[in-house]
């Protein structure tokens, strides 16, 4: 924390490195463009020898887990993000959901988890695969595409995103199915209607994503004692059983 000249406090983030330099520039870029109350205010970034970005301090805001009881809000922001006119320098989403076809080809390592039985999936996956391919990425939509509850808070002026270093151009109902997924994960309750007009689409998406990376040895950037292993079989539980849902399928069993 550094402390401003008015007494108040600000976040601080930089690196020396060229990835992370790389993503503060495209969050710099991006902050400076948008003004909106559902991203952190910046108060400026240097890229010298160092990268630095300088934006206001949320820590004193609500973050999950748990979500609060109301999770509308999240929702409605997400909506407003997709209102905005994204940034032409913006890379694009684009493609379809196509994972499951892979999973498919090798079962093992998906099966390997334990959270099906093999005639569970045998019945359940070309539906779970005809479904994911209606999942589009690409659209003309601003994207945060990387919405948990890591990056979500909840402030006097509503919810805010941060960590917009990944955003691009596509898409939007991808960000309420990322939404509708960590809500399930962290055990809270989504309101009546989230705006997504093909659940099944972006269910089976995601929990097809999940299924192929869950199984695999942990990247090169996971740190030791990393949980990702962990985190990413209980976001696909939460996934396969809303994808199971969405598809009127039987819950998965094991």
């Amino acid at each position: 924390m550094f402390e401003l000249d008015n007494g108040g406090s600000v976040f601080v983030k930089s690196a020396t490195d060229d990835v992370n330099r790389a993503a503060i520039r495209r969050e710099a870029k991006l902050l400076s463009a948008l003004s909106a109350p559902f991203v952190p205010a910046l108060h400026g970034w240097e890229d010298g020898e160092e990268t630095v970005l300088v934006l206001e301090d949320l820590s004193a805001t609500v973050w999950p887990p748990p979500y609060p009881s109301d999770t509308a809000p999240l929702f409605e922001v997400l909506a407003a993000v997709a209102a905005l006119p994204p940034p032409p320098s913006l890379r694009p989403l684009t493609g379809r959901g196509g994972a499951w076809g892979e999973v498919a080809l090798d079962p093992e390592p998906f099966l390997g988890l334990g959270l099906c039985s093999r005639e569970w999936f045998d019945r359940a996956a070309p539906l779970l695969a005809e479904a994911e391919r209606r999942a589009d990425l690409s659209g003309n939509r601003l994207v945060h595409f990387d919405v948990w509850s890591g990056n979500v808070c909840f402030s006097r002026r509503g919810p805010i995103l941060v960590d917009w270093a990944e955003a691009r151009r596509g898409n939007a109902d991808v960000d309420v199915a990322f939404a509708v997924l960590s809500v399930l994960a962290e055990g809270g309750h989504l309101p009546s209607a989230v705006g997504l007009a093909d659940e099944a689409a972006w269910a089976t998406y995601l929990a097809g994503d999940l299924a192929l990376r869950a199984p695999q040895p942990l990247p090169d950037w996971a740190e030791p004692g990393s949980t990702l292993h962990d985190d990413l079989r209980g976001d696909l539980v939460h996934a396969l059983g809303w994808a199971a849902a969405a598809l009127e399928l039987p819950p998965p069993d094991v």
